[in-house]
């Protein structure tokens, strides 16, 4: 597996990992916000720090396993992968954001609308790194 076939692979599985459970906790369990203020900030402060410090241990532990392959300039299937998930990815964030901004004609307040664009954001990375897993998976 390619460098950053795994790379894609380990944003994938830290988005999921991070933002799931906070998710999960939103509409699952069904503790959504009421307002924005610092004391709900936590949750959402654990979410980021949990994903930054997953994403980090295992970008160096994926980049000294195989040092050569980290330090490799991209190739022409490398971007031709990145640039059809970017494609692919933007309308479904546009798409997201849209829906997000629309939840204020249904008379949602600020942090629906906050976790709403959040969840869009995540929709569009986890789209973005899935169409990059597929792309190289389909192409060996």
């Amino acid at each position: 597996m390619a460098f950053r076939e795994k790379m894609s692979w380990l944003s994938l599985g830290g988005i999921l990992l991070a933002f799931g459970p906070y998710f999960f906790s939103l509409t699952v369990l069904g503790q959504p916000p009421s307002a924005l203020s610092a004391a709900r900030a936590g949750p959402f402060l654990g979410v980021i720090l949990v994903l930054v410090c997953a994403m980090i241990v295992a970008s160096i532990a994926v980049a000294l396993s195989n040092l050569r392959d980290a330090q490799a300039p991209s190739d022409e299937r490398d971007r031709l992968i990145a640039r059809r998930a970017v494609a692919i990815s933007y309308p479904v964030l546009l798409t997201a954001i849209f829906a997000a901004l629309a939840t204020l004609f249904f008379g949602a307040g600020q942090a629906v609308l906050v976790n709403a664009i959040l969840g869009a954001i995540v929709l569009g990375e986890l789209t973005r790194c899935g169409v990059e897993v597929a792309g190289y998976r389909a192409r060996g």
